[in-house]
């Protein structure tokens, strides 16, 4: 299992300390391995805390490669001799503190490395220690991530060992990158090769047999036989004479090298040899792999742009280059004619013309459409090569990594996110020759997202389609990006880390934020997110992100976040405003204040969304209202009788005449009495 997160103090004076994962192990800022560095980050030098005696190294992801998340855990099982091996992985704290990221903490290969680097010149390896050493070590490693359904996706020269004291050779680590991210085209099949970053899908072990089979030829040679060929007029070489004759050019392998890499290098995947037929060719059973069957050939080129194609690949990664011109050559027929005169293959032009039509038969020439008509075409020509749409070219399974690399890297996602609208996937896997039920469920998943697509509001979109294609990818929004939220209780925690930036935003809220907690907290209603939507009430608005957050924050026994609190009470005026009693209002806001320095959402919510203390406030203004409306109707009453002077004088003189009379008849009676009195006397 891996470590719980620790958090190592490099704030101190002087920076650079070291910094734990978990209990186990350290790792040294201060010291960079960068003879280790790999793809998906940086290497410093890391000491076991206790137990394992054996040197190690730790590789820190920088976040602009996702981390191959979803086989972390299975890597950690792998104990080869042949490959570095996964010790332990988990978050910490880095840059002096500002950041947190992904650290994994490898075995440290001993030796040399096979090969400096892919241009370097070295002493050719003897046959017999490629037989001996070479081939059984990867042939192990190559069984045993087959049989954990692992691609390793970067085997080369340069990425193996010698082993000291011992004949094995090791081959680093897979588990920083995902599959063939970083990998020279000269190691990937034609497919793969023509792929963008990110696109070439999740890999196989027949994909790890190819560049298997590369690296024995440049091993064998002590040199890259095809280093001053640019990777376009590699692919297309391989595309014409094979990749055998394109990579070795004129240089010849010993005898018995020759049939396991000419197995290995075969362009047909389903000829190409697996680890079972290297397993056999290593118990001594001799195999004739066949010869790669080369593509058919026209008996006249297609001219396009310039450039001469003589088959079908090679003309549907012309056409893929150059769309304007390709869409003139489907329109005017000179497709057409090609297929069924230059290649005599009625059938092949029938359904190219099938797959114009089904885009193009409304009439319309927006560029959109052009740009369809093109790529479903170059996909009935060349159905084994990516999608290639616009400036991408990516395998249907590779739609969400490629996805993903796109927005790490700043790039526009448009032609993306409409490979996926227009349903190119699925047209993918209609267009192949034979079945490959595996993609199936992918192109139909991948066609569910459509909807999501064209809802544009916050917590859909492109961001989530991101989040849904790639489940273990961190939130990627500029807010948390520093501190690798792969989870919603991570979310929660890279928050309480952004509330002490010095420049955050007003409110701890994005697209990519309400996209991620709808992938990754599946008890999210829909119907939540509709209150981030622009025009809607501050007060359901601020009260929904609460009370999201909050739920999280319960139902994962998430620790206090007091600082979040805090930043979410900056934004809390609008709540406030509900209750009309000054008083009341005044009251709010300190248990406002109170609760967030605990940290608690939920307590943070009840303060401002206690329906009962509302109720109250609501029934204390209504009776205040009636109040004042008696009074100002007393008010406008008098108002309206001072404005009658008449009245006024009547009235008053009728009471002024009363209280007279009502005096003279008093002083009358007494005046009397008083006779009566005197006169008794």
């Amino acid at each position: 299992m891996p470590s719980d997160p620790q958090f190592g103090d490099a704030r101190k004076e002087g920076g650079l300390e070291p910094v734990r994962l978990g209990d186990r192990f350290e790792i040294l800022p201060a010291q960079p391995q960068t003879a280790l560095n790999g793809v998906g980050g940086g290497a410093f030098a890391a000491r076991a805390l206790r137990g394992r005696k054996a040197d190690s190294y730790a590789l820190i992801c920088s976040g602009t490669v996702p981390p191959r998340a979803d086989a972390l855990s299975t890597m950690m099982t792998v104990e080869n001799p042949g490959i570095t091996r996964l010790l332990d992985f988990g978050l910490v704290g880095w840059n002096e503190g500002k950041s947190r990221q992904q650290a994994l903490i490898f075995e440290r290969p001993s030796g040399r490395r096979l090969l400096n680097t892919l241009t370097s010149v070295a002493e050719p390896m003897a046959e017999d220690q490629i037989l001996r050493m070479v081939i059984p070590s990867m042939g192990a490693v190559l069984r045993e991530l087959s049989g954990r359904s692992i691609a390793h996706g970067s085997i080369r020269p340069n990425n193996m060992f010698f082993r000291e004291g011992g004949a094995v050779v090791v081959l680093v680590e897979c588990a920083s990158a995902p599959p063939g991210y970083g990998q020279p085209a000269i190691f990937k099949p034609v497919e793969q090769a023509m792929a963008t970053s990110g696109g070439q899908g999740r890999g196989s072990v027949l994909d790890d047999m190819y560049a298997f089979g590369v690296t024995l030829v440049m091993l064998a040679l002590g040199r890259n036989p095809a280093q001053d060929i640019g990777d376009d007029a590699l692919i297309d070489a391989k595309m014409d004479k094979g990749s055998f004759v394109a990579i070795l050019g004129n240089a010849r392998l010993p005898q018995d090298l020759s049939e396991p890499v000419r197995g290995m290098m075969l362009d047909d995947p389903k000829q190409r040899w697996g680890v079972s037929q290297l397993d056999l060719w290593l118990s001594g059973r001799r195999l004739s792999p066949k010869q790669g069957q080369l593509t058919k050939r026209a008996t006249r080129p297609l001219e396009l742009s310039g450039k001469e194609a003589w088959h079908c690949r090679g003309l549907a990664r012309l056409m893929a280059a150059n769309v304007p011109a390709a869409a003139v050559l489907i329109e005017g027929g000179d497709l057409d004619r090609w297929l069924r005169r230059g290649l005599s293959d009625d059938p092949l032009a029938e359904t190219v013309a099938s797959a114009a039509d089904a885009v193009s038969g409304s009439g319309s020439r927006s560029s959109s459409v052009v740009d369809r008509t093109v790529a479903r075409v170059a996909m009935v020509l060349d159905p084994h090569a990516p999608i290639r749409y616009k400036n991408k070219a990516v395998m249907p399974d590779g739609v969400g990594l490629a996805l993903a690399d796109a927005m790490l890297r700043r790039e526009n996602t448009q032609a993306l996110a409409e490979i996926i609208a227009w349903q190119l996937p699925a047209y993918w896997v209609n267009a192949q020759p034979e079945a490959k039920p595996e993609m199936v469920p992918l192109a139909q998943a991948l066609e569910g997202l459509r909807s999501i697509l064209e809802r544009s509001g916050p917590g859909f979109g492109v961001e989530r389609v991101l989040y849904e294609t790639n489940p273990h990818l961190p939130c990627l929004s500029p807010i948390v990006s520093d501190f690798f939220a792969a989870t919603a209780p991570d979310l929660l925690t890279a928050l309480e880390l952004a509330s002490n930036v010095k420049d955050r935003p007003r409110e701890p809220l994005d697209r990519h934020i309400a996209a991620f907690l709808a992938t990754r907290h599946r008890r999210l209603d829909d119907a939540l997110l509709l209150q981030f939507v622009p025009g809607v009430d501050p007060v359901r608005r601020i009260t929904a992100l609460i009370s999201i957050l909050g739920d999280i924050q319960v139902r994962f026994a998430v620790d206090p976040l007091p600082g979040l609190c805090q930043w979410l009470g900056t934004v809390m005026d609008p709540t406030f405003s509900r209750f009309y009693n000054r008083r009341n209002r005044d009251a709010v806001r300190k248990q406002v204040e109170k609760v967030a320095s605990e940290g608690k959402l939920v307590e943070l919510l009840r303060a401002v969304d206690d329906h009962e203390a509302i109720r109250r406030d609501a029934l204390g203004f209504a009776n205040a209202r009636r109040e004042f409306k008696r009074a100002i109707a007393e008010i406008d009453d008098l108002k309206e009788k001072i404005a009658d002077t008449t009245s006024i004088t009547e009235g008053v003189g009728r009471q002024v005449a009363g209280v007279v009379a009502w005096i003279l008849a008093l002083g009358i009676s007494s005046l009397l009495g008083m006779m009566i009195m005197f006169s008794k006397g």
